[in-house]
């Protein structure tokens, strides 16, 4: 008998259905005819989860003899489908998207029972776009405990959705689709700093570890291959204008290594403290004071950012050499220093980028009139020469290749580093309207609307319809991959996307993570899951 015959054969056997989890009431209010389902007696496992069925509050369901899979909201996306409830009139929306999302249990401390009485719903459905008439349906969608499970045989587990599957006595019945799967680890002990809903408020992961802050101030680190391997290894101090509770700390990781960012004290006589945190459990100060630094190799470009700024505070140090002071000293560098008619001010920036003997960061002119702007300036770092690059004012700027991108009243602008030329690339937003953060990547432009917060791409294409962007960074070996985090609404369909340089869709989620907390070496997505409280790694298509 043919592999494939044996595959239809196990699919008549065992169907899969799909539950969705609305918000609404029972997708099956309408129902007219109930029917009795039991508990299956053998193990499933999804992508390589085994579900835990018997105290779970959506249990696999067996109706005449039949497997019927109980999928919620993040099941749903689990298995690379996501699903719309558009009311009784208009029904249910089932797509094949290839979305992903970590497993939840949705673990109850009851047992469930033998047997139970479930429904048949009569609302409409639609699966990739075709109509399915559940009444002609041998195994029909199912309603139970307020979830519609959808019936799935071959022409649907197989050529809709794409899924793989075997089923023998030993393993039970065993999925895989062929989304991105990511697999998972809890990390976090009994102690961690913990929000309203139960998950580690501050905490970031490595390829290799998790760090989170536990109730006592202390930083500890988790080894992902021995989770119950910990060791607490920065202690944060006593916040000096608080009342005994400890600086607000922020994890993050970039580039593969975490760090912890703090700031003690006031504004403008406090400092910022930067820490990096290796794997190995050592750490290493890299900030203690409102000056930030940046390294390049055996080079480190530093510039002050506290209060009362001035002109010459750019430094270069070699290797362990003392810091020495570079470019025109009538400058101010690193700073997104903004002037108006009546005052004057700005915040530090970390925009700063060394090419050789050529660094490129943000300075203005500090005895120069007025009219004066912010700017992107090139210092030659042997001859302290300080050249203006850009045009118009600048408040921020990425370096792609060879080119220097920077916006001015919504528009994008281009710069060579070969010949210092300057072109227009293209308005993203129109006047009075502003972009309000930018990328490029692949020379694919990416922005965010001012105006509904939104991402947009090339022509202006809405990327993630009504979801408002909350971060975005460069990711990668080579920072080939664009990472977009987005606020958690209920209008936000994904709240991680990434995007390759030739501008496709590699990964994108229903979970969230903070934009510092998301991080991509080779092809393996790492991030710290803030749906889950989990560790979460999965390969990008």
């Amino acid at each position: 008998m043919s592999r494939i015959r044996v595959r239809r054969q196990v699919w008549l056997l065992i169907v899969i259905t799909i539950a969705v989890c609305i918000s609404q009431p029972v997708f099956g209010a309408t129902a007219e005819k109930k029917v009795t389902i039991t508990l299956p007696g053998y193990p499933v496992t999804v992508n390589g989860t085994t579900v835990d069925y018997k105290k779970s509050k959506y249990p696999f369901i067996v109706y005449e003899g039949i497997t019927y899979f109980p999928m919620t909201y993040s099941g749903c996306r689990f298995l690379g489908l996501e699903t719309q409830w558009k009311g009784n009139k208009d029904g249910l929306i089932v797509e094949k998207t290839g979305i992903t999302a970590a497993y939840l249990p949705y673990a109850s401390a009851v047992t469930n029972k033998g047997s139970y009485q479930a429904s048949i719903p009569v609302f409409p459905i639609k699966v990739n776009g075709n109509t399915v008439d559940n009444s002609k349906l041998k195994y029909p969608l199912l309603s139970f405990r307020d979830i519609t499970y959808f019936p799935m045989t071959w022409e649907f587990g197989v050529n809709e959705f794409g899924w793989d599957y075997r089923f023998d006595a030993k393993d039970g019945l065993v999925i895989n689709s062929d989304n991105v799967t990511l697999a998972q680890i809890n990390f976090a002990g009994k102690n961690a700093k913990k929000n309203n809903k139960g998950i580690p408020e501050n905490a970031t992961i490595t390829k290799t570890a998790a760090y989170y802050e536990d109730t006592k101030g202390q930083i500890v680190q988790v080894s992902l291959s021995e989770p119950v391997k910990t060791k607490t290894i920065y202690q944060l101090p006593i916040w000096s204008y608080g009342q005994g509770e400890f600086v607000y700390g922020n994890l993050y990781v970039e580039k593969g290594t975490a760090y912890l960012f703090y700031h003690q004290g006031g504004a403008t006589m406090g400092s910022d403290h930067l820490i990096q945190l290796n794997d190995d459990g050592s750490t290493a100060v890299l900030q203690n004071s409102y000056t930030r630094s940046k390294t390049f190799g055996e080079k480190r470009v530093s510039y002050w950012t506290g209060g009362a700024p001035g002109p010459g505070n750019l430094f270069i140090a070699i290797g362990d050499g003392e810091p020495k002071p570079i470019g025109n000293p009538d400058y101010l560098y690193g700073w997104a220093w903004v002037v108006s008619a009546d005052s004057s001010g700005g915040s530090g920036s970390d925009d700063v980028y060394l090419d050789g003997e050529y660094l490129y960061i943000l300075g203005f002119y500090m005895n120069g009139t007025k009219e004066e702007t912010n700017g992107i300036y090139r210092v030659n770092i042997k001859t302290n020469e300080t050249v203006r690059m850009s045009r118009y004012e600048a408040l921020s700027f990425q370096k792609e290749g060879d080119y220097l991108y920077y916006q001015h009243q919504g528009a994008l602008y281009k710069i060579s580093l070969k010949d210092g030329s300057e072109e227009f690339v293209r308005q993203m937003v129109q006047l009075p309207n502003y972009a309000e953060k930018f990328a490029v990547l692949g020379g694919i432009v990416y922005w965010q609307d001012g105006l509904n917060h939104n991402l947009y791409s090339g022509e202006g294409v809405n990327l993630n319809f009504g979801a408002a962007l909350e971060g975005v960074k460069l990711s990668g070996n080579i920072d080939e991959y664009l990472i977009c985090t987005f606020q958690e609404t209920e209008l936000s369909k994904y709240r991680i996307m990434v995007f390759d340089k030739a501008g496709n869709v590699v990964f994108k989620t229903s979970d969230t993570a903070q934009i510092g907390d998301v991080d991509i070496v080779g092809k393996t997505i790492y991030f710290y899951n803030t749906s889950t409280g989990t560790a979460c790694k999965g390969i990008l298509n």
